[in-house]
């Protein structure tokens, strides 16, 4: 790796602020993707504006949380309520890089930060898109499985390689995560399918389906079947306050899709998966693995004991 690189990471708090600062960009970015993308405008023109005057926003009061914060959540223009969700997303991303700028610093962890920073943004943006729209789009799920494929041919690590990989080694680890994909979806679909036939209804959309192969080819089949039961556990720690809080939180201004989150409302499931995903980014990745690999020892040893 360059001789910069060694001197900027050999510091854990410049490591952090780092991420800190670029966390806070990409943050900023992802709340244009969640507003525009739904609606099928341009993420690039035309340049940030005040979405209730439509004025041009200022560089000064566009800075990513600190312009929130200063203008007290409100737009300098028209005094248009900014939605807290633009600071929620900004502020989370932040600190997300930043968590992974200090634990991934070692020059050898280079391949889990990559895709840390590439992972975690999709996953964000999906969250704030399912539960404003009810909606995940093609190009995060399919697209970002896609990326998951050439990652990890060009990094094998992310499935147990070497950090210096022999061709095979690298086909391989594109099995690995053609492998997560296909069954992570898979599993994901046999259950909504199974859960439909019992209850008569829709129980899971398709765009969880395509975002569970988009998590199993960066996290393997074992990351994949963790996030569908993680997700659902998740679901039920904080579906009733999730739905309270945004029922009361709703504004009219952010509603124009008529499906946000509400008491006696169809739930998204996409944004439990998600959570289910970051935790496992944050530092749960070797427990889940030690578990399966002890669990298939475990079942091996057992049957042949028969």
């Amino acid at each position: 790796m360059p001789e910069f690189y060694l001197q900027i990471f050999a510091d854990p708090i410049l490591r952090g602020t780092i991420g800190f600062a670029l966390g806070a960009v990409t943050g900023s970015f992802l709340n244009v993707c969640a507003s525009r993308i739904p609606n099928g405008l341009s993420i690039i023109r035309p340049a940030s504006r005040c979405p209730n005057c439509n004025d041009g926003i200022a560089w000064k009061n566009n800075i990513p949380i600190v312009s929130w914060l200063f203008l007290k959540g409100k737009s300098k223009c028209c005094d248009y309520r900014i939605p807290l969700r633009y600071f929620v997303l900004e502020f989370l991303t932040a600190v997300l890089f930043a968590f992974f700028f200090v634990s991934f610093g070692n020059i050898n962890d280079y391949h889990y930060l990559l895709t840390s920073l590439i992972f975690i943004p999709i996953i964000m943006v999906v969250i704030v898109i399912d539960l404003e729209t009810m909606t995940i789009p093609d190009r995060f799920s399919i697209g970002g499985a896609m990326v998951g494929l050439i990652l990890s041919f060009l990094m094998p690590a992310l499935h147990g390689f070497s950090n210096e990989p022999l061709f095979l080694e690298r086909v391989s680890a594109l099995l690995a995560s053609l492998l997560g994909m296909l069954i992570s979806s898979s599993i994901l679909y046999w259950i909504g399918a199974i859960a439909e036939r019992l209850m008569r209804r829709e129980a899971l959309g398709q765009g969880d389906v395509k975002l569970l192969g988009f998590v199993g080819a960066f996290c393997g089949w074992q990351g994949g079947l963790f996030v569908i039961f993680g997700g659902a556990i998740v679901g039920t720690v904080l579906l009733i306050p999730v739905m309270i809080i945004s029922k009361f939180a709703s504004r009219k201004d952010d509603s124009d899709h008529g499906n946000g989150i509400g008491l006696g409302m169809e739930v998204p499931f996409g944004p439990f998966l998600g959570i289910a995903s970051i935790f496992y980014f944050l530092g749960l990745r070797e427990f889940v693995e030690d578990w399966f690999e002890t669990s298939f020892a475990d079942f091996i040893v057992f049957f042949s004991g028969l």
